[in-house]
C-alpha cells in the first residue's frame, strides 16, 4: 500500500486543527470571535493552495465532524456550510493562478451559495425561514426606540411623525435582504483573499495581489444591469408585480455599490494625479460618506468613467 505524503498529512492535521479551534473562538469570545468567524476559512485555503482542493475537502469533512461532536451540529453547519465552501474554492483558485478578479468571483459565488444553504439547512431543521429573525429584530429595534423616546417625554405627535418616516425604510431593507447577502459574500472573500494572501508571503509563497485600488476597473455589465434594474423597478410598480420590483430593488442596491467602488477608485486616481495632501483627501472622504449628494455624485462620476474610460485603463483590471 502506497502511503500518503507525510507533509500534506502533517500540514492537514495542523491547519484542521486550526480550523477547530477558530470555530471554537468564534462561539464563546466575544468582539475578537466575531472577526475569527469571518476568516475562518483561511486555514481551509493554505491548504488547498499548498497541497489541492482534495485535503481542502478532507480537512472541511472533518473540522465539521469534531466541531459538531464538541459542540452542536447547528454549529458545524453554520460554520463549516457557511465558510467551507468557500475555503475550497478560493484555495483552488489561488492554486490555479486564476487572476485576482477572477477568484474573487469563484469565492463570491461559494460564498453566496453556502450562505443559501445555511438559510435552507436551518430553514429544514428548525421549521421556519431564519431571514425572518432579521426583520423582526429590525421591527423589534424601532419599537423599542419609539418606546426610549417615549419615557424620555418626546410628544406622541413627534413619535408618530418619526415612526411614519422610518416605517419606509424599514419596509426598504426588507426588500434589500438579498442583495445585503449578495454584498457581504463579496466582503468576506476579499477579506479572507487578503490574510490567506498575506500568511501566504510569510510562508514564501507569492499570491498575485489586486492592483492599486486607483486602477480598479468594474465590469462594463455594471451599466447594463443598472439599466436593468431601473427598468424593473418601473414595471413592477407600475404593474404591480411584487417579485420583479423587488428583484429590481436588489440589483439596484448592487449595482449602485458597484459604482460607487468605481467611483472611489476615480478619486484616489485623482487624488494621486493631483497630489493632494492627506487632511484634504480625508475631509473629501467625509463629505462623500456624510453627504449624500456627494456620495451621489461619486456613484455618476464611476458611471462616467466606466463608460468613457477616463483613465484609459480599458482593459479590466478585476474581470
Amino acid at each position: 500500500m502506497q502511503k500518503a505524503p507525510v507533509r500534506p498529512v502533517v500540514e492537514g492535521g495542523v491547519l484542521t486543527a486550526v480550523a477547530i479551534l477558530f470555530a471554537l473562538i468564534s462561539t464563546y469570545v466575544p468582539v475578537i470571535g466575531a472577526f475569527v468567524n469571518l476568516i475562518w476559512p483561511v486555514p481551509i485555503i493554505l491548504l488547498g493552495v499548498r497541497h489541492g482542493y482534495k485535503w481542502s475537502i478532507l480537512a472541511v469533512v472533518a473540522s465539521g465532524i469534531i466541531i459538531g461532536l464538541l459542540m452542536h451540529p447547528l454549529t458545524a453547519v453554520s460554520v463549516v456550510v457557511g465558510f467551507g465552501l468557500i475555503g475550497i474554492a478560493l484555495g483552488y483558485a489561488l492554486r490555479q493562478g486564476f487572476p485576482p478578479g477572477k477568484t474573487l468571483l469563484l469565492g463570491s459565488a461559494a460564498s453566496l451559495v453556502s450562505k443559501a444553504a445555511v438559510i435552507a439547512i436551518s430553514a429544514a431543521v428548525m421549521g421556519f425561514n431564519p431571514l425572518n429573525l432579521q426583520t423582526e429584530a429590525m421591527v423589534k429595534g424601532l419599537e423599542q426606540a419609539m418606546e426610549f423616546y417615549r419615557g424620555m417625554g418626546m410628544k406622541a405627535e413627534d413619535l408618530a411623525q418619526m415612526e411614519a418616516s422610518m416605517r419606509p425604510m424599514m419596509d426598504l431593507m426588507k426588500i434589500i435582504l438579498p442583495a445585503g447577502f449578495a454584498l457581504a459574500a463579496v466582503v468576506d472573500t476579499f477579506l479572507n483573499y487578503q490574510v490567506a494572501k498575506a500568511v501566504l508571503a510569510r510562508l514564501g509563497q507569492r499570491i498575485e495581489p489586486f492592483p492599486p485600488f486607483r486602477h480598479w476597473v468594474v465590469p462594463r455589465i455594471t451599466l447594463y444591469a443598472m439599466a436593468v434594474a431601473l427598468v424593473a423597478i418601473y414595471w413592477g410598480k407600475t404593474r404591480e408585480i411584487e417579485l420583479l420590483y423587488n428583484s429590481g430593488m436588489n440589483l439596484q442596491v448592487i449595482s449602485t455599490m458597484v459604482l460607487f467602488v468605481q467611483g472611489l477608485a476615480v478619486f484616489y486616481f485623482l487624488a494621486d494625479k493631483y497630489n493632494l495632501s492627506r487632511l484634504v483627501r480625508g475631509i473629501i472622504l467625509f463629505l462623500i460618506f456624510s453627504n449624500g449628494i456627494f456620495m451621489q455624485a461619486l456613484i455618476i462620476g464611476g458611471a462616467f468613467d466606466l463608460i468613457f474610460d477616463y483613465r484609459q485603463l480599458r482593459a479590466p483590471r478585476l474581470e
